[in-house]
């Protein structure tokens, strides 16, 4: 697995696809405090938002957006919606860079 890391063409270890999912408000406690995620989702849905509530603000995560955030120190949730959404998650795990013993 190490030899794959070394060749990953992205600075993130994991990338999550998600189908019609709620996702409740949480943060990213195996992720560290300087590090972002990017989320994206696509599709036809209707209105959904995205609620970071520990920075005061509410998105309209709508088809398309792409927002970046520290998901360890910024609680993050995103709504249910109405119709088909897919959505990807990146993010880093710093278990997996010590388990292939990447700095």
């Amino acid at each position: 697995m190490g030899n794959c890391l070394r060749e990953w063409a992205s600075s993130f270890t994991v990338l999550a696809v998600m189908c019609n999912r709620h996702s409740p408000l949480h943060r990213d406690s195996q992720s560290l405090t300087q590090w972002f995620d990017i989320m994206t989702s696509i599709s036809d849905y209707g209105p959904a938002r995205m609620i970071l509530p520990n920075i005061g603000i509410e998105i309209a995560y709508n088809s398309g957006v792409m927002v970046g955030t520290s998901g360890r120190v910024v609680r993050h949730g995103v709504d249910s919606v109405i119709g088909d959404r897919v959505s990807w998650v990146w993010y880093m795990r710093d278990d997996i860079h010590k388990f292939v013993d990447i700095p």
